[in-house]
């Protein structure tokens, strides 16, 4: 016995059963034509015959499969030849219309990949996985669970960079580990939080935690994701601890080697974008910590300007009103410009 599969609602055809041999096709079998029905006058079957052969010429005929490939592709499948039984599209026609020989002249879109080759998807999909789904399940968590408040300001920066300058000199001869400007700025950063115990803290709903030591994460791009080691006890260590405190969580980072207990217990946050010459943006909150301090790139309006760095503070609103956030801000600013003397005391 023979089995006659279709789409819903489609209708058996009329046609000559001893022509070409089916085309195989994973979705649905080909239609033939019914084996018998009920009699009827020469009239009703030549009038049959007539609306069967209209129903033929404006019904496209297309297996699902190749149907749900077309629309993936975005392929306009009414210039496509079937090959199935009765001019049928299956899915290997619609599989050669994309292909790179034929997919220009059927309407396919073609893109071309970094090496030059056609390819028939006009995107690339890259799954949401790993760290790189951590990262935007805590971005979101972050925006949507506090109340960010950013607020912004310069700090002077010419005795900054003299500072970094003449350190690299001295480090250079002496071959010693070197130390840069976000080194420099971890070590300011650390001072003057730490005067400021309402910024240094977690919000929780059940009391607000004001931390005694300034545990300072600092973000970190490897590439893959942004991670934020912590420097423990920041406000306690030298300029060369830290640097070198520093230099060892960006090596673990970026190595793969980092640790959930190296990123644990963070109260406050630096990042710095000025290496890539940002100027402003708005950081976000690494909960449950309060505060996140983003740094851009120092700029001149003239060359005999004053050097600016701008600073973005994002704080939580829960934790401390905007007049606290401000001071913070503005001894963020002043332990910038005269971080210099602030190293030597």
């Amino acid at each position: 016995m023979l089995a006659i599969l279709g789409e819903p609602g489609e209708q058996l055809e009329r046609g000559d059963s001893g022509g070409r041999g089916a085309t195989h096709d994973d979705d649905v079998s080909p239609s033939t034509p019914a084996a018998g029905g009920s009699s009827m006058g020469s009239e009703d079957a030549s009038n049959t015959q007539a609306s069967s052969e209209v129903e033929r010429g404006s019904r496209l005929r297309i297996s699902p499969r190749a149907r749900a490939l077309a629309a993936e592709r975005g392929l306009d499948v009414s210039g496509i030849t079937g090959t199935g039984p009765f001019g049928r599209i299956v899915i290997e026609d619609v599989r050669h219309a994309v292909s790179p020989e034929t997919a220009g002249s059927a309407g396919a879109p073609v893109a071309e990949s970094e090496s030059g080759a056609a390819t028939s998807s006009p995107f690339t999909l890259i799954p949401v996985r790993g760290a790189r789904k951590v990262t935007a399940q805590r971005m979101h968590e972050s925006l949507s669970s506090t109340a960010q408040v950013t607020l912004t300001r310069y700090a002077d920066a010419n005795h900054l960079l003299a500072f970094v300058s003449r350190l690299r000199q001295v480090t250079d001869v002496q071959k010693a580990g070197k130390i840069g400007v976000n080194d420099v700025l971890l070590y300011a950063v650390a001072r003057v939080v730490a005067r400021h115990p309402e910024a240094n803290s977690w919000f929780a709903w059940d009391g607000i935690k004001q931390f005694h030591d300034v545990n300072l994460g600092f973000a970190v791009d490897t590439g893959q994701a942004l991670l934020v080691p912590v420097i423990r006890g920041a406000d306690t260590l030298s300029l060369g601890e830290i640097a070198r405190a520093a230099r060892t969580s960006i090596n673990k980072a970026r190595s793969g080697a980092i640790t959930a207990d190296d990123m644990a217990g963070g109260t406050f946050t630096l990042t710095n974008l000025g290496s890539l010459g940002v100027h402003w943006f708005t950081p976000v909150l690494n909960p449950p910590q309060s505060c996140i301090l983003g740094v851009g790139a120092a700029h001149r309006s003239a060359p005999d300007a004053p050097a600016l760095l701008p600073l973005s503070l994002t704080f939580d609103h829960r934790a401390l009103d905007g007049a606290a956030a401000a001071k913070l801000l503005a001894d963020l600013a002043d332990g910038i410009a005269t971080v210099d003397v602030l190293a030597a005391l």
